[in-house]
């Protein structure tokens, strides 16, 4: 068979055969499915199993006996899944192999003194100015459905402005960026705009070049990439939203805006991971026993699985699970993704308690991003699809979701025990603990600590007031936050909550101590720091947030009075610098905050983080061991 007739034969055989509208759940598989021209029949059937496909298909391009074998194992997946869309990862818009011979020279981005910069590991990054780089990727984009025969197209990391974090991200060496061939570093800002400028125009090419009716699929696109798509990646939305950096409600509103998204079929996918990080090269850096630990120990997590495919179907897109960003793409496969729920019978609502629940015809789907446990009930029996227990009443922990179905059977016991103590914001005792969280009732408040000592929210149980009350140490422009390690915490007689341990960043080391004394709808929150090494700080920042549902609110801070704006500012810096400050949303309690040292408030949407940031900075630039420091946070609620 001629090159032709083989490139032919693929493009029949990957082109989409049937609308795409599968039931739900639908479910994804980024980057790393293998795909290939050895796939066997166990292969075909656990890859047929998932609605689509981002990336990890692949052959020798250059051998046709390859690619009809690659052929014939997309045609059998095609045919257990008619539904399956199929998406190459064309390219990555941020870095490219150095070793692509197709690459332009003049693309690499440069440094002022004229050497690259690394991106990826394997990767170097580019210079997205280059109209001769912004050509190459969308050619990689039309290659991949006009030679390869891809259903369509992905291109990973579009997100808004410079890819700051991509540059160096392996070893972390420092780096300047001279995108404009000045031989002088460039501004942030200018570079920011120009990646932006560059990115949207790649997406207007690539959709032109491809036309209405094929997927063209971003990874974190900016919003102008908006008109051009079928949708995006969410790639560790809710991971954020799990480690208190972002709020649920804000990544739900991202997620459903993508799946209205103007190209059909609409592609939007949420991707969840266990958390827990690998090196960047497992194979070389880990034995076979520690990978499959590893493996094993994230696909047990099945908590996060939970949370991420029910926030998932309160819109229509699909969701993917798997390890971790460094490591994706496992076949992990639950019971909850067979789960026959149809299609939806109307829009997810948000419930009295918080939760947030969606019907479909086989059954209701409930998520719960609040701090608190969720007991739901029904007049008729339902079956939890996770535990397998038959009952009206279910207790759904935070942060966690269920698929409950209808059910004749008799009532049964499921193999989730409920979670004991039930986190609530009333109850018996003033604090409670289960597992790294520790719950502190303050009397019509409650605060959530995790085993760190980092306050998660401060709640009234209808609304968050304040969040994410920690301390964030970088030692470099990469904006990597200082591990946690040796953590301890013990509730001491009087009542008051001691956490300690050590904040590291390769050799640096900080020893913490955090002691948090409740009262009546008040919390008292004072940090304490001792230098175990010599230490420069880029940035030693105590922090506490109160959320964007405050805007359109007033604060007042001394003689300074002034409305939390609804959208960004156009600065930064709202107030400051203060020692107190009180915050009042539109509907909702007055907080007020006292810290022991000059603060100032920031609309931290002016960088990414949609949050009105309360932040004191305790410590010199640089550090000697023994160097000690601390700041006390007085918080009142109404």
């Amino acid at each position: 068979m001629s090159a032709s007739c083989v490139l032919a034969a693929l493009a029949c055989t990957v082109a989409l055969a049937a609308p795409p509208n599968p039931p739900f759940p639908r479910i994804a598989n980024c980057y790393g499915v293998g795909l290939t021209p050895t796939s066997t029949s166990k292969d075909i059937e656990e890859i047929a199993r998932f609605d689509l496909l981002i990336g990890g298909v692949w052959c020798n391009w250059g051998d046709p006996e390859s690619r009809r074998k690659l052929a014939e194992s997309i045609a059998a997946v095609r045919a257990r899944n008619p539904h399956i869309i199929i998406l190459e990862f064309s390219s990555s818009a941020p870095y490219a192999d150095p070793k692509d011979a197709t690459f332009p020279r003049t693309g690499w981005l440069l440094q002022p003194d004229g050497k690259h910069v690394l991106g990826w590991p394997g990767t170097e990054m580019i210079n997205l100015t280059k109209p001769e780089v912004i050509e190459w990727l969308t050619q990689r984009s039309v290659a991949s459905v006009k030679e390869k025969g891809f259903d369509g197209s992905f291109i990973d990391c579009m997100g808004s402005g410079f890819d700051w974090w991509a540059c160096n991200i392996e070893h972390g060496e420092a780096y300047q960026i001279d995108a404009n061939g000045d031989g002088k570093p460039d501004d942030r800002a200018w570079l920011n705009h120009a990646w932006d400028e560059a990115k949207a125009e790649l997406a207007r090419r690539v959709r032109e070049a491809l036309g209405p009716g094929v997927p063209f699929m971003a990874n974190q696109a900016a919003l102008s990439g908006y008109p051009y798509l079928n949708g995006i990646l969410l790639e560790d939305y809710l991971d954020y939203v799990l480690d208190g950096r972002a709020p649920w409600e804000d990544a739900l509103a991202t997620y459903l805006h993508w799946t209205t998204a103007p190209f059909e079929p609409n592609v939007t996918t949420i991707v969840s991971s266990s958390g827990l990080e690998p090196p960047f090269d497992p194979w070389k850096t880990m034995s076979p026993e520690e990978r499959n630990a590893l493996l094993e120990r994230g696909r047990n997590l099945t908590i996060r699985m939970r949370f991420g495919l029910t926030t998932t179907l309160m819109g229509d897109g699909y969701f993917a699970y798997d390890l971790h960003t460094r490591w994706r793409g496992q076949r992990w496969w639950y019971p909850e993704y067979d789960a026959p729920l149809g299609y939806p019978l109307g829009r997810a609502a948000r419930q009295p308690d918080g939760t947030f629940r969606r019907e479909f015809d086989g059954g209701s789907v409930i998520a719960n991003p609040t701090v608190f446990d969720a007991v739901v009930g029904s007049p008729h029996r339902q079956r939890d699809v996770s535990s397998g227990k038959v009952d009206t009443e279910f207790v759904i922990p935070a942060a966690d979701g269920r698929i409950l179905l209808p059910t004749d059977a008799p009532v049964t016991l499921g193999t989730l025990p409920d979670p004991q103590p039930l986190f609530a914001l009333s109850g018996p005792e003033p604090v409670v603990e289960r597992g790294d969280k520790i719950l502190c009732r303050l009397q019509g408040a409650a605060a959530i600590f995790d085993g760190q000592g980092r306050l998660l929210q401060l709640t009234d149980g209808q609304h968050p007031l304040l969040e994410n009350l920690q301390t964030f140490i970088v030692s470099n422009d990469r904006w990597r936050d200082f591990g946690y390690a040796d953590c301890r915490h013990e509730r001491l007689p009087d009542g008051r909550l001691r956490f300690s341990g050590r904040r590291t960043e390769g050799e640096v080391a900080v020893a913490y101590e955090e002691e948090v004394t409740p009262g009546p709808r008040a919390l008292t929150v004072t940090c304490r720091w001792e230098a175990l090494t010599k230490a420069h700080f880029h940035m030693l920042r105590a922090q506490a947030d109160f959320p964007v549902g405050y805007g359109d609110g007033r604060f007042k801070a001394g003689d300074a009075e002034g409305v939390l704006p609804a959208d960004r500012a156009p600065q930064p810096r709202l107030a400051g610098p203060l020692r107190a400050i009180a915050v009042t949303p539109p509907n909702g309690r007055t907080v007020t905050v006292e810290v022991s040292g000059d603060a100032s408030l920031i609309d931290e949407r002016y960088y990414g983080v949609q949050a009105y940031r309360l932040g004191h900075y305790p410590a010199p630039s640089d550090v000697k061991p023994g160097d000690r420091w601390e700041v006390t946070f007085h918080i009142r609620v109404g």
